[in-house]
């Protein structure tokens, strides 16, 4: 029986993170700017890397039919890629933990015309605090 209880207090810890996450990815998706948040790290070659998610509010404008992500780490460019124009979410970033990051986005029309950038800019640091651990549970097991 304490098992089940149990069952039910997992299945509904993860319900909530479930819906934390989407509320957290509803705003970012409508919001008008670049947005970053870090989603994960992990071990590459003995160092730990974060691992960034980017999302971007839709296209504006009808005609637009191109969006440009340039990474730039520590002053160097590391990437330019291009996306459909209803691209909101773009590739993960990977960095180390110190590293000087800025995340240009532009939008080009089908005339070839670029818009201004959005520009992100932030520093590769894990300051996302672990999720808050599931509620606590206490079941008589006997009187004694």
């Amino acid at each position: 029986m304490f098992s089940f209880f149990k069952n039910i207090r997992q299945i509904n810890n993860n319900l909530r993170q479930i819906k934390r996450t989407l509320q957290q990815m509803n705003m970012r998706m409508i919001h008008p700017s670049l947005k970053v948040f870090n989603i994960r790290s992990l071990m590459k070659d003995g160092v730990i890397m974060l691992v960034y998610n980017v999302t971007a509010g839709v296209v504006v404008d009808k005609d637009v039919t191109e969006r440009r992500l340039t990474v730039t780490v520590n002053d160097t460019p590391v990437s330019t890629k291009s996306y459909a124009a209803d691209a909101v979410v773009f590739d993960e970033v990977g960095v180390n933990q110190g590293d000087k990051v800025v995340l240009t986005l532009v939008d080009v029309d089908d005339a070839g015309n670029v818009s201004e950038p959005a520009v992100c800019e932030f520093v590769g640091n894990d300051t996302i605090p672990p999720v808050k651990p599931g509620e606590f549970g206490v079941a008589l097991v006997r009187e004694v």
